[in-house]
């Protein structure tokens, strides 16, 4: 089903370029309506993002890498041009709805490592916006950032939920505080909680989101503080509600009009939204992710990607809380014998390398549990395989 955010000649751009190029070439044979055309998720591209070489172009690439929702993270390919036009696009209107601007400066915790760049982005942006970055990424200590606030007074701090969290836990043990009037995030849900510590710890009158991934570049925006879950999207990206239910949610498929080289049509990011109308504006409302997939310290997940390290075990369950200390926490009960303790400590070494489990990182933990353990929903008695509890 397509919604009325979708553009038909953006659509129409985005199969012609597709139905020619290698990642999607052979699932296109036959088809000659874009309307009648599948859509892909990450595990559709992976045979064609596995086999490219950027020896084989003939000019550069811009590359940027998948969240971590597979066992080999997915390295996107984009035009160097094309992605440049995305960001001139989200900027201008970064800048028309007050977001960025030039007088802000903005302390930029957003990560920046291994390809998965958010923090090189947002600096990108907020220099097309003629704003200021204070570039000091996820990685910085909490005592450089807090410095930095301290001297150069930031009006936005940036960052993911989690990482924003963490800082600010940081300040509360030792009785600090800042005051910086705008917060930008992205890449996570911000969960009350969340928003209170922050309000409190910084000072925080207005939010602000992003929306978007390595997949297809940012292209949505939201006024957190007065349209909280609402997002404005850019019109060369076109949206599609595939499989609504009563209430017009499902799962968010988009085609990217700006991707020409490396075409974007139709794909699934794994998150559930519909379209709202609000005052004659038509926004995008996120709910969250699939029931396959899950966020756990920044990074998404598939389900099915992770169960294929418990060894067989269909009865397990994945839950998610939130520490004392603001950190996510992930538990994996399996129904297996508790006394196999080759079998935890096998499967607790997996989820560690599959989280990229570091230091700084929330806890883990493998339970080996009898099958009434596991959590049942009160509402429909059914027994999901993920259970977030994080508030």
């Amino acid at each position: 089903m397509t919604n009325d955010l979708s553009n038909a000649a953006v659509m129409r751009t985005c199969f012609e370029a597709a139905r020619e190029h290698p990642f999607h070439r052979e699932r296109l044979i036959g088809i000659n309506d874009w309307r009648a055309a599948p859509a892909i998720d990450k595990q559709d591209l992976l045979p064609g993002l596995q086999a490219f070489s950027i020896h084989d172009e003939a000019r550069g690439v811009y590359l940027v890498r998948s969240g971590g929702s597979t066992q080999e993270p997915l390295i996107f390919p984009v035009d160097i041009a094309e992605n440049h036009a995305q960001r001139a696009a989200l900027a201008e209107r970064l800048r028309e709805t007050g977001v960025f601007g030039p007088r802000t400066v903005a302390l930029n915790l957003f990560g920046y490592s291994d390809l998965y760049r958010t923090a090189a982005i947002l600096d990108d942006l907020l220099e097309r916006c003629d704003s200021t970055t204070l570039s000091l990424s996820a990685h910085a200590h909490y005592e450089d950032m807090y410095a930095a606030a301290q001297r150069f007074c930031p009006t936005h701090l940036i960052g993911t939920p989690s990482k924003l969290s963490l800082f600010a836990h940081f300040m509360a043990e030792r009785s600090q505080s800042l005051m910086i009037p705008e917060l930008l995030y992205g890449g996570e849900v911000l969960r009350k909680t969340t928003r209170d510590s922050l309000r409190a710890t910084f000072g925080t009158q207005q939010i602000w989101s992003l929306y978007g991934g390595a997949e297809c570049g940012i292209w949505a925006w939201s006024d957190a503080t007065q349209r909280p879950g609402l997002f404005e999207t850019l019109p060369q990206v076109a949206v599609e509600i595939f499989e609504p239910d009563s209430d017009g949610y499902g799962a968010l498929v988009i085609s990217n009009g700006f991707r020409r080289r490396f075409p974007l049509f139709r794909y699934r990011p794994g998150d559930i939204g519909r379209v709202v109308v609000v005052e004659g504006v038509q926004y995008l409302e996120l709910r969250g992710r699939d029931a396959h997939s899950f966020q756990f310290d920044e990074i998404t997940y598939d389900l099915d990607t992770v169960s294929t390290l418990f060894e067989n075990h269909e009865a397990f369950q994945i839950q998610l809380r939130t520490s004392t200390t603001g950190r996510d926490c992930v538990s994996l009960l399996l129904v297996a014998d508790s006394n196999d303790k080759g079998l935890r400590n096998r499967v607790l070494a997996r989820l560690k390398t599959i989280f990229l489990h570091s230091n700084e990182a929330g806890g883990i933990e493998v339970r080996l549990v009898p099958r009434n353990a596991l959590y049942n929903d009160p509402v429909t008695t059914k027994t999901p395989a993920i259970a977030d509890f994080r508030n």
